[in-house]
């Protein structure tokens, strides 16, 4: 193995990520690192066959599991012109994760590779190589999810009656609506999971619900909950980046 993926390794285990995003640039899932306690999410094996798929369909980008560190997230790493993902097995084992969930989180990272502007910015006020996290999640679903997807054999997930009613009234125009269903259905996942681990004081992230809050410039860091869902929704969609973390210039 190379050295530098050994060196990208070390530094996002031992360095916390809201450090990594300003020094190690290293872009993570969600703005701390909680541990899991639980093994009820998903196998090694899963992740697996998972990180497999995604190595096929982005070649360019290098796919790693660590699977014994118990931390809840996923980071981006770049060295040079060499792209790295790590997945944390704490991530894969965590309760609440499901096939489509990680899926969805592995598409976020590649969407810090893949996401376009707006970029994080260096001490120097240049853009780095790394997508914001809205741009991240935005990519996520229309430039990642949807193919991913259609090569998952990913059972029908029981929901309620009324996420049932909401995931298909949301998704009714959507040009795949099964894919559009199983998307937002993660993307709530993906945002009740920050919810869980973050601090804060913000009421639950719904797919009925909306974050009316409009930053005064686009917002480069972590988007509350129920904004990375809007921006999910929006992904899946096809519609515009939303206003609660976007500002065009």
């Amino acid at each position: 193995m190379k050295l530098w993926l050994f060196t990208l390794t070390f530094l996002a285990v031992l360095v916390p990520s809201h450090v990594a995003v300003q020094r190690a640039l290293c872009p993570a899932l969600l703005p701390v690192n909680a541990s899991a306690s639980v093994s009820e999410g998903l196998s090694e094996d899963q992740l697996n066959q998972l990180l497999a798929l995604f190595q096929k369909s982005y070649p360019d980008i290098d796919f790693q599991s660590s699977w014994y560190n118990d931390t809840i997230n996923a980071q981006a790493l770049r060295f040079d012109e060499s792209k790295l993902i790590i997945v944390y097995g704490g991530l894969v084992r965590e309760s609440t994760t499901t096939p489509d969930s990680l899926a969805l989180m592995i598409c976020h990272e590649v969407g810090h590779h893949k996401g376009g502007a707006p970029y994080f910015r260096d001490a120097d006020g240049r853009d780095t190589w790394a997508s914001a996290e809205g741009a991240a999640d935005y990519y996520s679903i229309r430039g990642c999810f949807t193919r991913i997807a259609s090569m998952m054999k990913t059972p029908a997930a029981r929901l309620s009656e009324r996420d049932e009613a909401l995931l298909e009234q949301t998704c009714a125009n959507s040009a795949k609506p099964t894919v559009c269903r199983r998307a937002l259905q993660s993307g709530a996942l993906m945002a009740k999971l920050q919810w869980n681990v973050f601090p804060n004081n913000q009421p639950v992230p719904a797919l009925d619900a909306e974050d009316s809050n409009v930053p005064a410039t686009t917002l480069l860091g972590y988007p509350s909950p129920q904004c990375r869902l809007d921006t999910f929704r929006a992904s899946a969609l096809l519609q515009k980046r939303p206003s609660c973390w976007y500002r065009p210039l």
